[in-house]
């Protein structure tokens, strides 16, 4: 190993180490206790404000606290967090119009709140250019979990969309299989009811009419779950015809949506 390639993970390490302090989640009983592989796909909003740089970093070394979170099919509400490193000018590293980049590897954690964490280890990037923005695709490795997750397993590839100043923010996108021995991931969506046609007749000088539904929705794991209609109920409705649009979303992150059609005629 070189020295140079030493320095690197020693750089990695503190900076993960800096990030991740405190944010173990509490342990928590996964969903069942059948043996179970996800197809991972999780598609996550993230912003990377710069953070400095463990002292004794050298200047072409720019370091970034990268956090987002999204909704996850089988596994809910997860919270992304890693130590973001960019090595500018890297030794050989050579990208027509553009300043090269290195991306050094580095571990994210993945937490699904109240259930337990996902630890994933990068690759890393050797060369990429860096213009307006920065795009690159590196494998991962899911190394390990705490509480439901323990002892997972698996790996895939992440992408990340990096669009700089002032907003700094993102994307990272997270395709692969996640295996956790002795959990049964929820992949069943909530059953929506009483999503039907409504017909509203209404005086003939009228031009709007105030419409209310009932829609509920029961999930197979969680029960009732909350459901968002749009428009929503008690919303007033021109003449005519207007879909309206609901959705329920359990614990796990399964979606179902539903429509139907609000009809406000005049009275002949």
């Amino acid at each position: 190993m070189t020295s140079r390639d030493k320095w690197h993970r020693t750089l990695v390490a503190l900076v993960t180490i800096a990030m991740a302090a405190g944010a173990l989640a509490t342990a928590a009983q996964g969903d069942s206790v059948a043996a179970g592989t996800l197809s991972l796909r999780a598609e996550v909003s993230i912003l990377y404000p710069p953070t400095p740089c463990p002292a004794g970093t050298p200047s072409l070394i720019e370091c970034f606290a990268r956090t987002g979170n999204a909704i996850v099919p089988g596994l809910g509400t997860v919270e992304e967090s890693y130590a973001y490193v960019l090595e500018n000018e890297p030794v050989g590293c050579t990208v027509q119009n553009a300043t090269p980049i290195r991306l050094p590897p580095t571990t994210a954690r993945l937490t699904v709140p109240g259930k337990g964490e996902i630890e994933v280890s990068t690759s890393g990037v050797d060369c990429v250019a860096r213009v307006d923005s920065l795009k690159a695709s590196e494998p991962f490795t899911i190394t390990g979990g705490s509480g439901a997750y323990a002892g997972a397993s698996g790996g895939g590839t992440v992408t990340t969309a990096s669009y700089g100043p002032p907003r700094w923010a993102g994307v990272d996108t997270w395709t692969g299989t996640l295996v956790v021995p002795g959990l049964q991931f929820n992949l069943t969506a909530p059953t929506i009811k009483g999503a039907v046609n409504k017909r509203i007749n209404v005086a003939r000088g009228a031009k709007l009419a105030r419409v209310t539904y009932t829609v509920t929705a029961q999930d197979d794991v969680d029960g009732v779950v909350p459901v968002t209609c749009s428009p929503r109920s008690g919303s007033r409705f021109a003449v005519g015809a207007k879909r309206v649009i609901c959705s329920a979303t359990d614990k796990s992150g399964n979606t179902s949506t539903a429509t139907f059609t609000v009809t406000v005629k005049r009275r002949q």
